[in-house]
């Protein structure tokens, strides 16, 4: 079940091609598209049952149902150039925390900045254990990074947040990383 919800990620994050999904301007798409879609067009076998239980237990809360459960998307995370996330622009907390690698940490120094890379935005979180699943991800060294978002937001940079929780900025210059956490 975990390499299907991947495959599910793939899909609503990255590639709707893949299963020929027709992805509106949020990342939305039909249920019945995306199980005929993931049925066709990969060795995986899914149905609403399989989905409702992979909606319900993923630990970061990607997917959302609209209310009638006939469309599904993720939060947050497209690289999807015209999907344009869902999010409630409003004041953050005093910290948010970005999980990442040392690797990538040096390469974040170099530049000056947390960028959004392919992505829409910075992701963050203000639970540091989210953080955390986020750097470990990666399988190589990970650190969180403590960000002075309140300083950041009172300087003129948004924040959005989604349905998940999930913290997203456009940037976040390294002036406003205030620790380096290297251990849980």
């Amino acid at each position: 079940m975990n390499e299907l919800s991947k495959y599910l990620c793939l899909l609503l994050r990255h590639q709707p091609e893949k299963a020929e999904l027709d992805m509106d301007e949020h990342g939305w798409v039909s249920v019945e598209q995306l199980i005929d879609g993931v049925n066709s067009h990969s060795s995986y076998k899914l149905d609403r049952e399989l989905l409702e239980q992979i909606v319900s237990e993923d630990n970061k809360g990607r997917y959302r149902f609209d209310e009638s459960h006939e469309k599904i998307k993720c939060c947050q995370g497209h690289s999807v150039p015209w999907v344009e996330p869902e999010l409630e622009y409003c004041e953050p907390p005093e910290f948010l925390y970005h999980g990442t690698t040392t690797k990538a940490l040096e390469a974040i120094e170099e530049s000056g900045a947390i960028k959004k890379m392919k992505r829409h935005a910075v992701h963050m979180q203000a639970d540091i254990s989210k953080a955390w699943q986020s750097a470990e991800r990666w399988h190589k060294t990970p650190v969180v990074l403590k960000i002075a978002a309140l300083e950041m937001y009172k300087d003129g940079y948004e924040f959005g947040v989604t349905e998940n929780e999930v913290w997203c900025s456009e940037k976040v210059p390294v002036k406003y990383i205030c620790d380096r956490i290297y251990n849980r």
